[in-house]
């Protein structure tokens, strides 16, 4: 697991240096910058775990600065922003607090307090995104342009998102508190439902067929990663003649990635080169490479080939679309390599 980066905004040289060699040394990364408008470009490259700035900084100040990201920046919400200031009065700590800090340190730096401080602040941000993490997750679902239907031990619909509903439709199959559809193509269906509920089998596929229309349904028990909310198998839906790349916000929810790299794999997804990436975005083909490096550590890939197929391989499992006979075998499942971000 990566260590966890800490952005620390400071003017005073000797102080900025001083704080990132005892955070480096406590086991975090640190990014610095000397100001707001730096502090601005190190927040495009990579996303903090926590923010440390000073307030009174020339030109752009703190609050300015935190006032800013709060209104532009709604991603970064859940990052700790922390105000360090020379300034102890009463009146100084509140408004600190009113212009939306999570917390306050005061100069001379007491750097068993900063490093207590960060640990306390890291570890509740932790727990809070573990709490809602499954509400991100769902969320997500709803992006997908394959459909997505979680079931409960008795094969009850627990969730499905948009496209199920449609690519259930155009199966002429019924998606309400369970997923059915008539004839052979209802028996067959009922069976797999069946055995990925009760981990039977950990995975199994179907083309249903009606007038050639073919959409196809791939089962898969969650096994020990079962969700909060019941779920305890995943039918993907999906209909074999179409690939398409997932968009920038799906991407951003499903890999943590920012708004920028988002951009960025999803260009690489649609074909584009890397000078023709930098040439949309309007920056250097450098900064290209630098994104795509960060979400090859995020992806769990290492080439733009593998990251390309990885976001075009959806939804994680792949049969013969034009082979029914081998569709009712158990598919090769394909797990995201990724690493969970903390």
């Amino acid at each position: 697991m990566s260590r966890p980066l800490i952005l620390c905004v400071e003017d005073e040289p000797s102080l900025r240096d001083d704080i990132a060699a005892d955070l480096r040394e406590a086991g975090y990364d640190v990014s610095t910058a000397r100001d707001a408008s730096e502090a601005l470009v190190r927040l495009n490259e990579r996303r903090p775990e926590l923010v440390l700035c000073d307030i009174v900084m020339p030109g752009m100040d703190g609050r300015a600065l935190l006032a800013h990201l709060r209104a532009t920046r709604p991603d970064l919400d859940d990052i700790p922003f922390v105000f360090l200031t020379a300034l102890s009065s009463r009146e100084q700590m509140i408004e600190g607090r009113q212009a939306g800090a999570d917390d306050y340190l005061t100069k001379p730096i007491d750097y068993d307090l900063l490093r207590a401080m960060i640990a306390a602040r890291l570890d509740q941000v932790h727990r809070l995104r573990s709490a809602r993490s499954e509400g991100f997750q769902i969320a997500a679902l709803d992006r997908l342009a394959i459909g997505i239907v979680l079931l409960d031990s008795d094969g009850g619909v627990v969730h499905t998102n948009f496209a199920a509903k449609n690519l259930a439709q155009q199966a002429q199959s019924s998606l309400g508190s369970r997923l059915t559809a008539q004839g052979e193509d209802g028996r067959r269906l009922c069976a797999l439902v069946a055995e990925v509920t009760s981990d039977t089998r950990s995975g199994a596929a179907l083309l249903l067929n009606p007038d050639d229309r073919r959409v196809m349904v791939i089962g898969r028990s969650l096994g020990s990663s079962r969700a909060q909310n019941g779920a305890t198998a995943m039918l993907t839906l999906c209909d074999p003649m179409r690939r398409e790349a997932l968009d920038a916000a799906a991407l951003r929810q499903l890999f943590d990635l920012t708004p920028t790299e988002a951009c960025v794999a999803r260009l690489v997804a649609d074909g584009l080169r890397r000078d023709q990436v930098a040439e949309r975005l309007g920056v250097s083909a450098t900064t290209v490479a630098f994104h795509l490096r960060n979400i090859f550590d995020k992806t769990g890939t290492h080439r733009q080939a593998d990251l390309v197929a990885l976001i075009l391989s959806m939804p994680m499992a792949s049969v013969d679309p034009l082979d029914p006979p081998a569709a009712e075998n158990t598919p090769t499942i394909h797990h995201f390599r990724g690493r969970k971000r903390p």
